[in-house]
């Protein structure tokens, strides 16, 4: 193997007799979370073990051979540095030769094996080739540090059927560009917040969204250049609960809808729209539980609600002539959610639920 590397190794020398001594030309530098902002943003912390992964663009980036002819062949790569609120050299392990126009770097942070804790600011990046010759190019690098979640607060409380507005405090906030914000709990898919509002680089101002399981849970905001920060335990989510509820009746055949009267033996329904579901399957994809409305959903008192199973219709367009009722329910007992305007919302179990009869 060592004749097929050192015929490379001279190679380089060969390409390299055009440019020795001529400096690289250094024409920008990139985050590949961010290909489109410049200069590159990179944070001062995270990045895995290795550091966040930059790219330098330019010409006659130009690697030396070392021990061309011996058993040990090696390429003495350009030496790259930063200049600016401190000062830092990569090592040389850290960078990547591609091509002469393209050289990729892992820039370490305080997080990685080495560390090193840029300051924040502005930075020239200078990179020097072997044979001599150094190109710089100011502000081309932005240091940021991470963001830090300082309170976390829903200062309307939480309303089942609604979005739950929520605000954000801390630093390191990105007002040029929305971070994501996710809500996490052990054994559930993460929960993106879709509604965001950057109000500066302390407040964020966004929303719970609605049917959010209640729950205490972590808050995870990365910043698109990649830096991120979880909050354990930063939001319980809770909702105001209605009384006991139950149904009657309690069954209805499959190829019919059926009316019902719901009623709540504690506390009271306001009145206003509600909503009321029914957690079943229907017949197009019977091995997907879903939360299947009720129609006709009418507030009769404090303590009653008139609806609709669509036990045949299911989500299908009304009146339904089909005496199968292809789209119905699938037969089965379920149980019911119902909100009510006020935030507050009640689930009716499956075992004293609603039967859908065969």
């Amino acid at each position: 193997m060592r004749l097929p590397v050192a015929a490379a190794l001279l190679s380089l020398v060969a390409c390299s007799e055009s440019t020795e001594g001529t400096p690289p030309k250094l024409e920008g530098l990139i985050n590949p979370l961010q290909r489109l902002v410049t200069p590159a943003r990179v944070c001062n912390a995270g990045g895995g073990t290795a550091g966040w992964r930059l790219e330098l663009l330019g010409s006659r980036f130009t690697p030396m051979p070392r021990d061309a002819l011996t058993d040990t062949p090696s390429v003495e790569l350009p030496q790259v540095s930063l200049s600016g609120p401190s000062d830092y050299t990569l090592p040389a392990d850290h960078l990547f030769f591609a091509r002469t126009e393209l050289m990729r770097m892992d820039l370490p942070t305080r997080d990685t094996t080495p560390s090193s804790t840029l300051a924040p600011g502005a930075y020239t990046v200078s990179v020097t080739n072997p044979l001599g010759g150094t190109a710089e190019l100011e502000d081309a690098l932005r240091v940021v540090p991470p963001p830090v979640i300082t309170s976390i607060t829903a200062p309307q409380g939480f309303h089942y059927s609604a979005g739950s507005p929520l605000v954000i405090e801390g630093s390191g906030f990105r007002s040029d560009a929305l971070p994501l914000i996710v809500l996490q709990r052990a054994g559930e898919e993460d929960q993106p917040l879709f509604t965001l509002t950057v109000v500066s680089d302390t407040r964020i101002e966004t929303e719970v969204p609605p049917a959010t399981p209640e729950g205490t849970y972590a808050i995870t905001l990365t910043n698109p250049e990649g830096c991120a920060v979880t909050r354990p335990q930063a939001l319980t989510v809770a909702y105001a609960p209605l009384g006991t509820l139950s149904v009657s009746p309690s069954s209805g055949p499959a190829g019919s809808d059926r009316a019902v009267t719901l009623t709540s033996a504690g506390a009271a329904f306001t009145p206003g729209s509600h909503d009321v579901y029914l957690v079943a399957p229907v017949k197009t994809d019977p091995g997907q539980t879903v939360n299947i409305p009720l129609y006709d959903v009418a507030y009769v008192s404090a303590t009653q609600l008139k609806a609709t199973v669509p036990t045949c219709s299911g989500f299908d367009t009304r009146p339904v002539t089909d005496p199968t009722c292809p789209g119905g329910i699938v037969p089965g007992t379920y149980g019911l959610i119902v909100t009510d305007p006020s935030g507050a919302f009640g689930t009716i179990p499956a075992s004293s639920g609603f039967t859908v009869s065969p």
